[in-house]
């Protein structure tokens, strides 16, 4: 199902989503699920994102991506997944964890560049997004179309196109912080790594804890 966000829609921080807690995940290899707190129950049992960190599969239940991206730390909580249906389910019916990185960049950045991303980097789609199941924009296969033939700037891509930057601004930090596309003139993996964060000491010692099945953290 196609999903259209319109340019310049409501930016999220990465820093401060689940998004960070998803990247440490697959970093470390750690199996976790998290659990969305509703209207009527501290934690849900039916709410939740499956994040298989070795095999980077993902799985949400009962729960729109928007809602999760937004979440504030206080709406949630994650516990490692140490033996569990969840982990076959996952393996059979769970996506490729690139799709959540994805969404999560494609709203994140409405229209800007997220940092490690440059208007002058030399950019090649590696391959093709699932697009059925994005979030995409009006020109979404020209720029891919574009971008997988021919490498470029997003300087010249909008030219060539005659699309908007921030339409092209959008795609670029999608592709690249979800590993589809990759930059040719220069490495840009280690400034798309995360901030610093305050919470860092909490994410650590979440993280340290996943080795067993019971929460980590409320």
């Amino acid at each position: 199902m196609n999903v259209l966000v319109e340019q310049q829609t409501r930016s999220t921080d990465l820093d401060d989503s689940v998004y960070r807690l998803v990247k440490k995940a697959v970093q470390f290899g750690k199996n976790i699920q998290v659990l969305f707190h509703t209207d009527d129950y501290l934690c849900s049992t039916d709410r939740y994102l499956v994040v298989l960190g070795g095999s980077g599969r993902f799985l949400i239940n009962n729960i729109d991506f928007d809602e999760i991206l937004s979440a504030a730390p206080n709406a949630y909580r994650a516990r490692g997944l140490k033996s569990s249906p969840l982990i076959s389910q996952v393996e059979e019916c769970g996506r490729d964890i690139r799709e959540f990185y994805w969404q999560a960049a494609f709203q994140s950045s409405g229209g800007r560049l997220l940092e490690g991303c440059r208007e002058d980097d030399v950019i090649q789609l590696k391959q093709w997004p699932n697009f059925t199941r994005l979030y995409t924009s009006p020109n979404i296969y020209r720029i891919s179309s574009l971008l997988s033939a021919r490498p470029t700037t997003l300087d010249v891509a909008a030219r060539l196109l005659s699309v908007p930057k921030e339409e092209l601004y959008q795609f670029y930090s999608a592709a690249l912080y979800s590993g589809y596309a990759e930059v040719l003139n220069r490495s840009v993996v280690a400034e798309i790594e995360l901030k610093p964060h305050p919470y860092v000491r909490i994410v650590k010692m979440l993280l340290g804890r996943f080795g067993g099945g019971q929460p980590a953290l409320s």
